[in-house]
């Protein structure tokens, strides 16, 4: 890639894994079918109405996303901090995940009150947490997801010298595709092709986690939950979140492993809510 002023000493005959496409295409559909399958379960079943899907959606996209990229934008400008981050990325993704936990946080809170005291129904409820789901689906899932299938087609198509090509003359600074490259691009290489699904498994576990705890902090607010049980969540959800963001894509045993650790959270979450707290909590009828 000299012509584009950026040099990288990669192998450019690489070729994709056979299977690639296909089951990040799957990983894909399987989010997309079990948020749709959710949500009209949900409004046939327990009579959730629209306002508070929509209230959850906007939450997270104010609370959580714009407050986490926000928060690191600022904090990036300190020299020092921006450093340490450039040294040792795993401090960033450590950084991120406690303020985009933060923003989980105050996003629930803030859309329980919202819809306290006016969707009160339990599919109201639970609704809401389909919409925090939803975008947490977009925002974490989908964004990252569909950059690797945009790129895996490109390189199909074209070949990888090309499709790296293409990003500099699109605009891409020469740290900018390197950027490209290192996290949606060799991936596509180096992966077991049984990534792309277990991360839309993973999201799909990350959906069930929106949920339950929308419900915990809805109990809280009711005064009929124990207030410390949102904090649980908060740190249940930053482990279950933190396992798919520092696993190694090379390998497919540690793959297994981190969401071996994370089915079992999850599960262990969805068994204590429905003990502890689901049966705790009472809804409006009207």
């Amino acid at each position: 890639m000299e012509n584009s002023g950026i040099n990288l000493d990669i192998n450019f005959d690489r070729v994709l894994p056979s299977g690639t496409v296909n089951m990040i295409l799957a990983g894909a559909i399987l989010v997309l079918s079990v948020l749709i399958v959710l949500t009209i379960v949900i409004f046939k079943r327990w009579k959730g109405r629209f306002l508070p899907l929509a209230a959850g959606l906007l939450s997270y996209a104010v609370f959580v996303f714009m407050f986490s990229e926000m928060f690191m934008s600022i904090i990036r400008l300190v020299p020092a901090v921006d450093q340490s981050f450039a040294y040792n990325p795993s401090s960033y993704v450590m950084v991120y995940n406690l303020a985009f936990i933060a923003g989980l946080g105050i996003a629930r809170w803030f859309l329980v009150k919202l819809i306290f005291g006016r969707y009160d129904r339990e599919g109201d409820i639970y609704i809401a947490g389909v919409g925090m789901a939803i975008g947490n689906g977009i925002m974490g899932y989908g964004l990252s997801i569909l950059s690797s299938y945009v790129y895996a087609q490109a390189i199909t198509s074209n070949g990888l010298e090309e499709a790296l090509n293409g990003l500099a003359e699109g605009g891409y600074s020469a740290d900018q595709v390197v950027e490209q490259y290192n996290a949606f691009i060799d991936p596509l290489f180096t992966a077991p092709e049984v990534l792309w699904l277990i991360l839309g498994v993973s999201a799909v576990l990350d959906i069930v986690v929106n949920i339950l705890l929308v419900i915990v902090v809805y109990g809280v607010a009711k005064k009929q939950v124990n207030y410390m049980f949102a904090w649980y969540g908060m740190v249940v959800q930053f482990v279950t979140n933190i396992l798919f963001q520092v696993y190694n894509p090379a390998s497919l045993t540690n793959i297994l492993i981190l969401f071996t650790a994370k089915l079992v959270i999850v599960a262990a979450l969805g068994f204590f809510v429905q003990r502890f707290v689901m049966k705790e909590i009472s809804y409006s009828n009207d």
